[in-house]
């Protein structure tokens, strides 16, 4: 295993064998993902019964995330746009079925999206199957312990593109656990860093 800092950045590192037909071969393991994207993302925390779908569009240069929601908790189902824009110590929510929007300051300084600095990681393997051309995506996992809990992730290995992101408590009373998936590098539409109308 390695740490992150041994792992990030640096030179090539060497992979281990991952099934009978991949060879060992180096590589540069990064540990934060692409500085725009926008992508899925599933959040799921089963304690609370709740599901969190949304749109995430990431744009770390300017230090700024929208998120399109869909909320669903026990048997209430809410839908809201976030924007969250860092450099301006600004965020506004809008309540996408009565238009009302909250404006609010941004306290919190912009957390990019990365692997935990302290994460050890945990190896390689594959997402899918090998034995299949095309079938497959090999991933490098990461532990640690942080102050949100225990974490534990998979990225891309190529462009560390996030895959899976999960926090729970040592007694096992906290579970909270993302999905990413139909991820794009890039911003396709840089208009939804823009407020509505219905925020000014």
């Amino acid at each position: 295993c390695f740490t992150r800092s041994q792992r990030t950045r640096g030179p090539a590192a060497y992979m281990p064998r991952l099934g009978s037909d991949l060879s060992l071969f180096l590589m540069t393991v990064c540990t934060v993902s692409p500085a725009a994207w926008q992508g899925r993302v599933l959040e799921v925390d089963p304690a609370k019964h709740y599901e969190r779908y949304s749109i995430v569009t990431y744009d770390s240069i300017q230090e700024r995330i929208a998120i399109r929601d869909e909320i669903v908790e026990e048997e209430k189902r809410e839908f809201y746009e976030e924007i969250f824009l860092h450099r301006k110590k600004v965020g506004y929510k809008i309540n996408r079925e009565t238009r009302h929007c909250t404006k609010f300051a941004l306290l919190e300084p912009f957390q990019p999206v990365e692997v935990p600095p302290n994460a050890t990681s945990r190896g390689e393997v594959y997402v899918g199957t090998s034995s299949i051309v095309g079938a497959s995506t090999p991933v490098t996992l990461w532990t640690a312990d942080t102050v949100k809990g225990r974490y534990s992730g998979s990225w891309t290995v190529v462009d560390c593109v996030p895959v899976t992101d999960t926090y729970s408590s040592a007694t096992g009373g906290y579970y909270i656990h993302k999905s990413f998936y139909d991820v794009v590098v890039g911003i396709p539409d840089p208009d939804v860093f823009i407020p509505p109308p219905e925020c000014f």
